[in-house]
């Protein structure tokens, strides 16, 4: 399993106990399902404690107007118990009361919301409600709850959120954090290719290739190939930074499977690319090919 997905749930998990993920060095060796598991055990830990006395606080909003417990919810129990109260609302209660609350407010309850039992709760939400809170949290810079959203959600209240994102770099950084493959490839699949091709862009411009590249690891092969495809058809200067961060980051494995889906005509692109740059970027992809079974006909067509 890709190293970038290892880190992505190292950042989940970090983010849950609220740590910096360089914290969490004795888990480095952990696979990403390891990781998992543990954010899992932990989530159920910390929301486990005292769910009776909110169960109990949700039971006693149903004896109040909405519009008052909507007060009282501001006023006196604030966003983050808020958030442990509203995973044990019933659905149609929860809504009631969030369309009496201000949408910042929404945001901030969404990062204490027990992610292992609010998914009814963010399901029961209507979508022009979930776009405008997806909207404070990527002004927030919440792309982790962001992801959790895109698990949860119905696919068309998914792409109605991901209409409403118009900077390439938060789909990167979003589609990062997203658990689910399946859902993921039904995103990025109903992106068109200039989309799709802005986010390359910012990859290159904002240091985000190990978000792009992680992005897609474990989708669909016709999935990949169409982005392998969509990277040689971006300017050298995108190219080369591609080829500078497999280098840095060790995704030369990642690129090479890239380069075995492309078509013939990208893949003579990206050996024009090559042709110009460093010897060891070519060598490193050769190694990174051989090591995937690539014919002898794909290595010495790169090699040319």
């Amino acid at each position: 399993m890709s190293a970038l997905l290892q880190q992505a749930e190292r950042i989940k998990l970090a983010r849950l106990l609220g740590c910096e993920a360089s914290d969490l060095g004795a888990l480095s060796q952990c696979s990403e399902e390891e990781l998992r598991l543990a954010r899992s055990v932990a989530a159920n830990a910390l929301f486990g404690r005292h769910r009776s006395l909110f169960s109990k606080l949700a039971g006693a909003t149903r004896l109040l107007p909405t519009g008052l417990s909507a007060q009282f919810t501001q006023k006196f129990i604030g966003e983050t118990l808020a958030g442990r109260v509203a995973s044990e609302m019933d659905p149609k209660q929860a809504l009631a009361l969030s369309e009496k609350l201000p949408v910042p407010f929404l945001a901030r309850v969404c990062l204490s919301l027990d992610p292992g039992r609010s998914g009814p709760i963010i399901r029961a939400m209507p979508t022009a409600l979930v776009v405008d809170v997806a909207r404070e949290l990527r002004r927030n810079r919440e792309h982790i709850v962001m992801a959790q959203f895109a698990d949860a959600l119905d696919d068309d209240v998914v792409a109605a959120v991901m209409d409403a994102i118009d900077e390439p770099s938060d789909l990167l950084r979003i589609g990062f954090y997203i658990e689910s493959k399946a859902r993921l490839e039904g995103i990025i699949s109903a992106m068109d290719d200039e989309r799709l091709g802005a986010t390359l862009v910012a990859a290159q411009a904002e240091a985000l290739w190990p978000q792009a590249l992680a992005m897609v690891d474990g989708t669909s092969a016709e999935l990949r190939g169409r982005m392998a495809d969509l990277i040689a058809m971006q300017s050298d200067e995108v190219i080369r930074s591609a080829f500078s961060v497999a280098g840095d980051e060790g995704l030369w494995p990642l690129l090479a499977d890239a380069v075995m889906l492309m078509s013939p005509e990208s893949r003579a692109r990206i050996t024009a690319v090559l042709e110009d740059a460093s010897a060891q970027w070519r060598d490193e992809l050769r190694a990174a090919l051989e090591a995937r079974g690539a014919s002898d006909e794909l290595l010495a067509e790169v090699a040319a």
